[in-house]
């Protein structure tokens, strides 16, 4: 049997977390579910908490560095702001679900959302500015575009084809119209 790396734990804690939850990163049950024993886990963490503060920092890379980095390969900002907006309501939101309840109960996950809720929105921000929306009005699009993500992440209503067409096209529109005459 080949030897489990500490990548491969964090992986298994994070599809567990997306499945059942905080309370499922435990040592054993991870263990049980991988067919090996928790030795595994020890030689890798020094405690459950080590091991914690390891889920909770590749959940914040993989959940928004990685795909910051992906969606700076489009050419220019509108197109980052239709990959974005494509990518986000395309996925299953369980993962982001399960986390948002881990950080009622957990400082540190509660750290990592609060961070990665200000990262996501100075993105999405940054994204409008460089499309030509003044610094105020693309603040407050970047909000209700991001809380229109967590909505549909709650909704567990994971978008395709024309639905998702339909959502994107609206939501470019709420980011990237001209400003309307005061």
């Amino acid at each position: 049997m080949e030897r489990l790396t500490a990548e491969d734990w964090i992986r298994a804690g994070l599809k567990s977390l997306a499945r059942s939850g905080y309370a499922a990163l435990k040592a054993d049950a991870l263990a049980r579910e991988l067919g090996i024993t928790r030795g595994s886990f020890y030689w890798h963490f020094t405690d459950l908490a080590a091991f914690h503060s390891r889920v909770i920092a590749h959940w914040k890379e993989s959940a928004t560095e990685a795909i910051i980095v992906e969606i700076e390969r489009h050419a220019g900002p509108a197109e980052r702001l239709d990959a974005l907006l494509r990518r986000a309501f395309a996925r299953d939101g369980s993962l982001e679900i399960r986390m948002r309840s881990w950080a009622e109960d957990n400082v540190e996950a509660a750290r990592a959302v609060g961070d990665i809720d200000r990262r996501r929105r100075d993105y999405i921000a940054r994204l409008l500015m460089q499309a030509g929306v003044a610094p105020g009005p693309a603040a407050t699009r970047a909000l209700l575009l991001y809380w229109a993500y967590l909505g549909a992440a709650l909704s567990r209503d994971k978008l395709s084809g024309d639905r998702l067409q339909g959502l994107v096209a609206e939501l470019e529109q709420v980011g990237l119209r001209p400003p309307t005459a005061a």
